[in-house]
């Protein structure tokens, strides 16, 4: 006796499940390291070093030195270049004790300064600098959000797709259990449907 032929949409309803299950191997296996402090999620990128001769003192006040600030913005992270401003006002100096949990990460020890990008629903100031003081200079760093996010997701991704980047990528280990709800729904439909013979 010949064994009943499956319907096409048995075939697709198992192509997709195994495209959905390759999908969540493919998302698992590139994920960064957890707690690596290297990885693109984790890490600030460096832009220059200045002597710190008498501008700690100016940070530990809360005010950014005139040539760190003139330096940030000839690298072109200004207003006419669609970059927050650090105009007077617009910014805020916090210090971080090393070894301090800050902002998703443990603090080297050093200067954040966080920017008011003014938003309406989330008017937070946000990380953008960090500044740590290291043989007698200071190091000023890019926070990895605008980085990534603005300029680096082609280039470390291969996606075009910020939104796909930030969930299957940099957001990976977020978005893992989601994904994983997505695969367990789409496999319960396919069984239930083919008990119920409709497949």
């Amino acid at each position: 006796m010949k064994p009943p032929a499956m319907k096409p949409l048995t075939i697709s309803g198992f192509i997709t499940a195994i495209l959905l299950i390759a999908l969540s191997i493919y998302v698992v296996e590139d994920l960064p390291a957890f707690g690596d402090e290297n990885s693109p999620v984790n890490k600030y990128v460096k832009l220059f070093n200045v002597d710190a001769d008498g501008l700690v003192e100016s940070l530990n006040a809360g005010v950014l030195p005139l040539q760190i600030k003139i330096k940030i913005e000839d690298m072109g992270f200004n207003k006419e270049e669609n970059y927050p401003t650090l105009e007077e006002g617009n910014y805020r100096i916090e210090w971080s004790e090393k070894g301090s949990f800050e902002g998703g990460r443990l603090s080297e020890g050093g200067w954040d300064i966080l920017i008011n990008e003014g938003e309406i629903f989330y008017n937070e100031p946000i990380r953008y600098y960090f500044i740590k003081e290291e043989n007698r200079n200071l190091t000023v760093y890019r926070y990895n959000f605008p980085v990534r996010i603005n300029e680096l997701t082609e280039e470390e991704t291969a996606t075009i797709n910020i939104v796909t980047a930030g969930l299957a990528d940099y957001r990976g280990y977020d978005t893992m259990g989601e994904e994983t709800v997505i695969l367990t729904g789409a496999i319960g439909v396919i069984l239930l449907l083919r008990r119920r013979g409709r497949l």
